[in-house]
């Protein structure tokens, strides 16, 4: 030590300077360069770790959109099948084709079913109808069909006039023949085969 006293001035902070650089690279090598090949270690896991999340929101977001165009599809199947019925509720409506004929002031001389005609998505189920009354009549019966909340379609419609007198010309004066027709949703299988007379 007194021998480093004794050395000039701009020697001793030349000596100090390199030791203390010494020790500085020192305490770089041993410590400080790890820690840096650390951080940049941890900072491209939290880049990978960013992109993994931000993947994640993206696929949150396309799932939140496929879940909402699922929910409405879900709504709109629930309302076709509102117009559409199930096989089980089919003769109920055919019936209140018969009934809206007979609330018309139409009488039925005829129905019968006819065979079914299936479809990709659906079953159309016919119903050959015969009936007597007058232009009003029939114009109020196809009134109360446009009416029903179910589809039903009437086609094949012919009307010949009739020839009748005293009260028989004010109630008959026309007959019609027609097809309504509803057309059935199908879920699964459709039913092989319909009845055959009308109630």
């Amino acid at each position: 030590m007194g021998g480093f006293l004794k050395l000039k001035s701009h020697i001793q902070i030349l000596i100090v300077v390199g030791i203390c650089a010494a020790a500085l690279g020192g305490l770089w090598y041993w410590y400080l360069s790890p820690m840096n090949e650390t951080i940049a270690g941890q900072n491209r896991k939290v880049a990978e770790l960013q992109d993994k999340v931000a993947k994640a929101l993206l696929q949150k977001a396309t799932f939140e959109q496929f879940k909402r165009e699922a929910e409405a599809l879900q709504v709109r199947l629930d309302e076709l099948k509102q117009i559409l019925p199930l096989d089980k509720e089919t003769e109920q409506l055919l019936t209140q084709v018969q009934a809206s004929a007979r609330e018309a002031g139409l009488k039925i001389q005829l129905g019968v079913f006819r065979p079914l005609v299936d479809r990709e998505a659906y079953t159309e189920w016919p119903l050959e109808m015969e009936v007597l009354g007058t232009y009003h009549n029939l114009g109020q019966f196809l009134e109360r069909i446009r009416r029903l909340p179910r589809i039903v379609n009437i086609g094949k419609l012919r009307l010949t006039s009739r020839a009748a007198e005293g009260e028989a010309a004010l109630t008959s004066s026309v007959g019609a023949t027609y097809e309504a027709t509803t057309f059935v949703y199908r879920e699964e299988a459709p039913v092989a085969t319909a009845s055959t007379g009308a109630k």
